[in-house]
């Protein structure tokens, strides 16, 4: 029983609420020199509202979510009824056909640009728009609702100045807007519960009626005042319906609206993304976005057939409904059943209701958006950012909604330029004194790298390189050519940026041509293939090499050329041991054709190889090459010490002869030659420390 309660009473207030939502927001557009047309704006307000309700309540991914028209919407439409109205030549009838075909156009065009993103699946590009700049387009929606909430409640009264606005008169209009809506905007922030918003306008509707007795102004002051909603007709508002509305407008006039219906098609998807993703948030519940654009499309298209004002989802209705347990398509149709009730019976109720109520409604709107996003979000942002929220607005009021926005991505694209610069882009430095190539090398190769390599220094890149960021680039070559004495060559590597613009492929030629002036050979490694393509057809002249190992690999075989080694290699002396002991029935010569397995990834055994000749290559199970063995290096020494499994295949790259020791009879060896496995100890160790010494070596550097 409580559960039906619960939801009756969810029912209610929702559709409260839906109705008095639909027509401030008519109020919106129909006033000033539109005023007298507000009663029939209401009635397609309302039919609008009904239809875009009823079809999200069975369209969209989550059917718990409410669809109504919004604020954001009817403050732009409203600017272009504004300039319609501004062409005093237009006759009565003329003038409302044309500003309520507007309105019907900007719904459908609304509508077909939601369909055909959603369709696209393109609804993710509303998530790139930046941060600042989607809260001060909040914050700019709140100023303009205040503003408009003020201005419908001055009614057809205009100022003239400043000073106007105190007068008696004014104060009594606009005075209790703005008390409502502030105090409208501390209950709700203050107070927790779902009953605190129906309340709240039930308490504000009634401060209103007490305000204006207190003053002295009564009942029938009010009608003749022009502070009530009416007079209006008997009955609904449907009698003011009229489908030959499209027939009877100036379409010329609305043409020239064309960027203003854009811009608010743009602004309600925009506002479908922000409500959509808020909703999410606060429901816990994922959304299918696409399907999200598609539903309000075409609630939105169908909508604008009977005249409605563009929507999307209604955050505050949909959270009202939730907590009152709709939580399924009886949300959408509260809302659609509060508006349709009004249309069809409620006129005669509405015309004794104060403007102000409407107005204050409006207003409230606008607070709460302006607390939001200027007061509580201000400890969230830093100063750049937060600054750009406070522009937008200001910029709107001066000069329009368009151009604050324009100037606000601008703003926010040159921040993100600044910001970006101050990245690192420079992953880690090295030379070949510690970096190595995937080829494993004898100690007597490896002393002359360790020796050498600083004549090579390497440079790993990260993060996407543009022309904020490719300056600092060669300003940092030009440092290590003027502070490395003795550098030949340098490694430029892009394994690890995501792309480059053509600002970035101009500083590469000119890298080029500082590193020819120096004398030194300059290698690309990793570049974008786009980038490599584009270089190779320019006839670039540095050298470029799909990976980094293969660029060092290339200094390393030019560094080791005509070496000839002052002492035979570790591997080579392990083999002069066992020969000059006659100790060769503890080794045994293994010969390889091209292609044979000299260990099995995962096998048990622990022998240890020395590679005489040829080449071997260490390969992972998916067929990675993850190192190349040259002749006099250890093979398969860190299984045996470790007593694990091997971890790689190794597989001759090249008919291959190597010398096998027995693991089996190792101990044999130490237990009849102790010194002689001593020293064979000792040679092995000292090979895999050097190694370690050069990986502890590069973690360091690496600040690891």
């Amino acid at each position: 029983m409580k559960n039906h309660a619960q939801l009756a009473l969810g029912a209610f207030f929702t559709a409260l609420v839906s109705a008095a939502f639909a027509i401030s927001y008519a109020a919106i557009i129909y006033t000033g020199p539109l005023a007298e047309f507000l009663e029939r704006g209401i009635g397609l307000a309302l039919l609008g509202a009904v239809v875009i309700s009823l079809v999200g309540a069975f369209s969209l991914s989550y059917r718990g979510s409410i669809l109504g028209p919004q604020d954001l919407p009817a403050i732009l439409i409203a600017s272009g009824a504004a300039a319609v109205a501004a062409q005093s030549s237009m006759p009565p009838d003329v003038l409302f056909a044309t500003v309520a075909s507007l309105v019907a156009l900007t719904a459908l065009v609304t509508g077909g640009l939601g369909l055909a993103i959603g369709q696209l699946r393109l609804a993710y590009i509303a998530r790139f728009i930046p941060y600042p700049v989607l809260a001060g387009f909040l914050a700019t929606t709140g100023l303009f609702l205040f503003l408009g909430g003020i201005d419908v409640g001055l009614g057809p009264a205009q100022a003239v100045t400043w000073g106007d606005y105190f007068t008696p008169d004014l104060m009594a209009r606009w005075g209790p807007v703005v008390g409502a809506a502030i105090a409208m905007t501390v209950a709700t922030r203050m107070l927790a519960g779902y009953l605190v918003l129906p309340l709240t306008l039930i308490a504000a509707l009634l401060a209103l009626y007490a305000f204006y007795a207190l003053i002295g102004i009564g009942p029938d002051a009010l009608m003749v005042r022009g502070f009530l909603l009416g007079p209006f007709r008997e009955g609904g508002f449907a009698g003011s319906l009229d489908p030959r509305l499209p027939m009877a407008a100036d379409w010329a006039v609305i043409a020239g609206q064309a960027p203003l219906i854009l811009t608010t098609a743009l602004s309600a998807l925009i506002g479908t993304a922000l409500n959509a993703s808020g909703l999410e948030l606060a429901l816990k519940r994922d959304f299918d976005f696409n399907r999200e654009l598609k539903a309000n499309g075409l609630a939105n298209l169908i909508s604008g057939l009977f005249g409605g004002i563009p929507g999307y989802h209604v955050v505050g209705k949909t959270l009202l409904a939730n907590r009152l347990g709709l939580t399924n398509a009886l949300a959408g149709i509260s809302a659609a059943a509060g508006c349709a009730l009004v249309l069809v019976l409620g006129a005669g109720a509405l015309g004794s209701l104060p403007v102000g109520f409407f107005a204050a409604v409006i207003a409230f709107l606008g607070v709460d958006l302006l607390y939001s996003w200027l007061w509580a979000e201000r400890k969230r942002l830093g100063w750049r950012d937060y600054a750009i929220v406070l522009f937008i607005p200001l910029i709107a009021v001066s000069y329009g909604f368009l151009t604050a926005i324009a100037i606000g991505l601008l703003l926010a694209c040159v921040l993100f330029i600044m910001e970006y610069r101050r990245l690192k882009i420079f992953r880690f430095e090295s030379d070949l004194s510690t970096r190595r190539s995937l080829v494993e090398r004898p100690d007597t190769e490896l002393a002359v790298l360790a020796e050498r390599g600083n004549v090579a220094k390497v440079i790993e890149l990260s993060s996407y390189l543009f022309f904020g960021s490719s300056g600092v680039l060669r300003r940092r070559v030009g440092e290590v050519l003027a502070q490395a004495d003795g550098i030949e060559w340098l490694i430029l590597d892009f394994k690890n940026v995501p792309g480059i613009d053509v600002s970035t492929r101009h500083i590469l030629r000119r890298i080029e041509d500082d590193c020819a002036n120096a004398e030194v050979h300059l290698i690309f490694t990793g570049l974008p293939n786009d980038t490599l393509g584009a270089r190779e057809s320019e006839g670039a002249s540095s050298v470029s090499f799909a990976t980094l190992a293969d660029g060092i690999q290339h200094i390393e075989e030019n560094l080791l050329t005509g070496h000839v080694p002052r002492k035979a290699s570790t591997g080579a002396q392990v083999r002069a041991l066992f020969a000059a002991e006659g100790l060769g029935s503890f080794t045994q010569h293994v010969t390889l054709e091209k292609g044979a397995h000299v260990l099995e990834e995962a096998a048990a055994s622990s022998d240890i190889y020395v590679l005489l000749s040829g080449l071997l290559r260490v390969v992972t199970g998916s067929d990675q090459v993850i190192a190349y063995i040259r002749p006099g290096a250890f093979v398969g020494e860190m299984a045996y010490y470790s007593g694990r499994e091997r971890s790689a295949a190794i597989i001759a790259d090249d008919a291959s002869k190597l010398l096998r020791i027995d693991s089996t009879k190792l101990s044999q060896l130490e237990h009849e030659h102790p010194q002689i496995a001593a020293q064979f100890h000792r040679l092995v160790a000292k090979d895999m420390a050097r190694r370690l010494t050069r990986t502890t070596n590069l973690l360091r550097d690496l600040g690891v």
